[in-house]
Formats: structure tokens, C-alpha cells, sequence
């Protein structure tokens, strides 16, 4: 049995039953990280010694008959933004390079309460400010498919790492499809929740009212698991919903689909590459076999609601900057310099705009949307994976500008949403399709996923790493 080729269910599962210990499945996945992770350029730091001591406490503990949750003894590494108390996390930037948490995110406590183990962390743009993974101080992390192919962006460290096999899941953060975008590239599965879905505090911000944690794995069942464990209000971050807690997992359903999917007009699809959307209608025709209804949907408002959400991430992310950039603007690299500088600049006016249309557009976008459908189908990257070498810095392009026309409205809406590998184009890179629903309807976002994944076999195929 190889390790590394479990899922993450199925890994938490055989450690349950002392079918493969903490310890071993640990040793593999920090030599991994170690190895083929420094190669890719997807670790940034491991944990050792503390994980090896977790794991073989957490052996000992199962001898004794104390499982301590759902993740009891699995490896995992998260994005380098999710604070630990007493760890270094810089975020992907040589601002925060000596920054020591003095508090434990509640995302990274949820886990541990569950009985996950903590073995490294891993790249992401700086500050989480670049669509295609591109960081000026740590450079790109390489996608496994093919190591001149971007990973996509800012989770890519935590995309490259899940897809490599060398751990068998990792959290990550979406603003505008940083989740997502690194999922799609790299053939495995990831979610953005709702907005007030998962506690934020203890991760690193890059625009409060538009940021997401969420869970970037092999399969949904694996994102179910994981959203099981860190969903729901917490007293830490008075923002998370109160909505009672649900089990993402049990709502996973293995029959036909009895719902109805929005797809858009060929008009909406204007730019989306032709293998793109040869691989979207055969998902499309997939759901049809299993019993979906596909209506068309109408998102014609998808650029304007873009741009609202530009205007309102780069004004905040320069609000959280605004003294470093006066006292040490070297320490950023050119392309986030200019970024954030770009916010310092757009008056206060076009933000109170933003933020006073947000409510109101995100209610007629789901009344209108919705009224005919249960969920919407879109693409994720709408062309195939490029090469590092046609995005050298991170910001000029149109690979930059056009990586987020599908993704990153859906963060302005605060709606829920996940990228699910779907195929493969001519360059060998993966390609996914997002299913999107409604506020709080991540269970049938998954159920969707997850029906989908019986099917197919696009989540199961692994990068050939040497």
C-alpha cells in the first residue's frame, strides 16, 4: 500500500483502525515535503521533530483506546498564513519574515481538537496578492503536471503539495479565487464557503470583507471532512455565521441528481478557450446522465460585479499596508508595491459605493440567478494552464487580468463555490469546472461534487513525480 496515494479519507480511516500508524504516514509526508516539495518549491517550512512527537503520541493514545477526532493522527500542511502560536508565518513576504504568532488561529485549533497533525508550511503569493502563484521573493511554485506551468494563485504551495501527493489535504485562503484557481490548475478539488462560513481570525488578511479559508484536497468527500471539522461559529471571530452546524459529509448522497444546473449562453462565454469548453459540455453531459436538468443561466453582471470586488480588495489591502508602504516600501516586491499603492489612491467614495451595493447586488444576483436553478456550473480557469513564461512578474498580462472572470465575483457575493477537476487539455495540464450555489448551500455543492466524482475518474489521476 503506498501511503502518499490515500486520500484523505481513506488516511484517516486505516490510522482509525491502526492499519497504518501516525508515525509512518507523518515520516512519509515530511520526507516528501522535503524532497519533491523543496523541487516543486512548494514547502516553505516542516515541523519535524514536533510532528514526529504528535504522531507518535497520537499511536500511543490509539493503543490506549483514545481516538481524539475525525483527523486523528493525518499529516497536514497548511498555506503560510495561518498563524500557530510560537511558529514563524510570514505570509508568502520579507515583511513579516521574523513575524512569531502569539496566538493559534482557530482554523489550525479546530483541526488539532479533531486530531490533525501539523508537519509544515507551505508557499503562497506574497500576501496573497497574485492570481497565478507568482511570488517575487520566493519565486513560483511549480505545478507537478509540468514544472514550467504556473500552479495558479496565492494557495499554491497548498494545491502543489495535495496534488504531488505529499499530503493528503491543506487550507488555504480565497479573495477572488486563490482557493479555487491552484485547485483547477493543479486537478484536485477545492472550496470557497460562504463568507461568514469559517472563522478568519489568526489568518493573515488580505481584504477582511472579501476573504475565505477553505479546504483544498483530492475529492469532495476529503473537502466534506474537512469542512465538518472547521465550519460553524466561533467565539473568536464574532463575524462566522450562527447558523447551526452541519455535517457536509452525511449530506453526500451516491444516487442521481434530482436538481436543476444553470450553464451560461454561448454569449457569456465569449473569451473561454475551445478545450475549455469541449471539457466543460462533457461535464455538462456527465450531470445530464445522472439526472440533472441543465437550464441556461444569465450572469451578464459578472464584469461589473468583478470590478467592485477590485475596487474593494486592493482599497483594504492597502488600508492593512498603508505604514509599511510609507516606512519600508523596499520590502515589498515591484508588483504588490503597485497594487496596493493603486488602493491608496481610489477615494473613499468608490469604496462606500462598493461596499453600500454589495448587499443589494448579492440578493437580485441569487433571486435572479437561482429562481430557475439549484446550482450554476462555470468555468474556473477559463484557458488552459500557461507557462511560467508567459507571466514573468506576477502582474503584467492578460493572464493575470483574465485568470479571475469567473472566479472573482463570486467572493464580492459572499456565495459559496468549488472547483472540480474535470479534464485534461493538449498541454497535459488539468482543467476544472466550479459549481456555485447559493449562500450557505455547501452541501449540495459537494453532494453535486461528489456524485460527479463517482463517475469520473479526473480526481484519482496523480502527476507522474519522480
Amino acid at each position: 500500500m503506498q501511503i502518499l496515494d490515500l486520500d484523505l479519507t481513506e488516511l484517516a480511516a486505516l490510522i482509525a483502525t491502526g492499519e497504518i500508524s501516525s508515525r509512518e504516514a507523518t515520516k512519509r509526508s515530511l520526507d516528501a515535503l522535503e524532497t519533491i516539495g523543496r523541487d516543486l518549491n512548494c514547502t516553505v517550512s516542516t515541523y519535524a521533530d514536533e510532528a514526529m512527537a504528535s504522531a507518535a503520541k497520537a499511536d500511543q493514545d490509539l493503543s490506549r483506546g483514545l481516538n481524539h477526532g475525525r483527523l486523528h493522527g493525518v499529516p497536514m500542511a497548511h498555506k503560510d498564513l495561518f498563524e500557530v502560536a510560537g511558529r514563524l508565518v510570514a505570509a508568502g513576504s520579507k515583511v513579516r519574515r521574523d513575524h512569531r504568532a502569539t496566538r493559534t488561529a482557530s482554523t489550525m485549533r479546530r483541526l488539532a481538537e479533531a486530531g490533525a497533525i501539523h508537519i509544515g508550511a507551505l508557499h503562497m503569493s506574497e500576501f496573497a496578492l497574485s492570481p497565478t502563484g507568482y511570488n517575487g521573493h520566493l519565486g513560483y511554485c511549480r505545478n507537478p503536471w509540468n514544472r514550467d506551468f504556473i500552479t495558479g494563485g496565492s494557495s499554491s504551495g497548498s494545491a502543489a503539495a495535495v496534488a504531488a501527493r505529499l499530503i493528503p489535504g491543506s487550507l488555504g485562503s480565497d479573495t477572488g479565487g486563490s482557493v479555487r484557481i491552484p485547485a483547477g490548475a493543479c486537478g484536485i478539488t477545492g472550496v470557497k464557503p460562504t463568507y461568514s462560513l469559517i472563522a478568519k481570525d489568526g489568518v493573515t488578511p488580505l481584504s477582511p470583507s472579501l476573504d475565505c479559508v477553505g479546504p483544498l484536497a483530492r475529492t469532495a468527500a476529503d473537502c466534506a471532512l474537512l469542512l465538518d471539522v472547521i465550519a460553524g461559529p466561533d467565539a473568536s471571530d464574532p463575524l462566522t455565521s450562527h447558523a447551526p452546524r452541519v455535517s457536509y459529509t452525511a449530506a453526500l448522497g451516491n444516487g442521481g441528481l434530482d436538481l436543476s444546473i444553470g450553464v451560461l449562453p454561448r454569449r457569456d462565454l465569449e473569451g473561454v478557450d475551445h478545450e475549455v469548453l469541449a471539457i466543460l459540455q462533457d461535464g455538462i453531459a456527465n450531470f445530464q446522465n445522472l439526472g440533472a436538468k441543465i437550464v441556461e443561466a444569465d450572469i451578464s453582471s459578472f464584469e461589473v460585479i468583478n470590478e467592485l470586488n477590485r475596487a474593494v480588495l486592493v482599497i483594504e489591502a492597502a488600508a492593512l499596508h498603508r505604514r509599511q508602504l510609507v516606512d519600508n516600501p523596499q520590502d515589498f516586491s515591484p508588483h504588490v508595491r503597485g497594487r496596493l499603492e493603486t488602493g491608496l489612491y481610489l477615494p473613499a467614495t468608490r469604496y462606500f459605493e462598493a461596499m453600500s451595493m454589495r448587499g443589494k447586488l448579492a440578493a437580485r444576483f441569487v433571486e435572479q440567478t437561482f429562481a430557475s436553478v439549484d446550482l450554476l456550473l462555470l468555468p474556473c480557469i477559463p484557458f488552459p494552464v500557461p507557462p511560467i513564461s508567459m507571466e514573468t512578474d506576477g502582474v503584467s498580462g492578460t493572464v493575470t487580468d483574465d485568470i479571475v472572470k469567473f472566479t472573482r465575483a463570486i467572493n464580492y457575493l459572499g456565495i459559496p463555490a468549488a472547483s472540480v477537476p474535470a479534464g485534461f487539455t493538449a498541454n497535459g495540464l488539468p482543467a476544472s469546472f466550479q459549481l456555485v450555489g447559493r449562500h450557505f448551500d455547501e452541501t449540495r455543492i459537494l453532494a453535486v461534487a461528489h456524485a460527479y466524482q463517482q463517475t469520473t475518474d479526473w480526481h484519482r489521476r496523480r502527476p507522474a513525480i519522480v
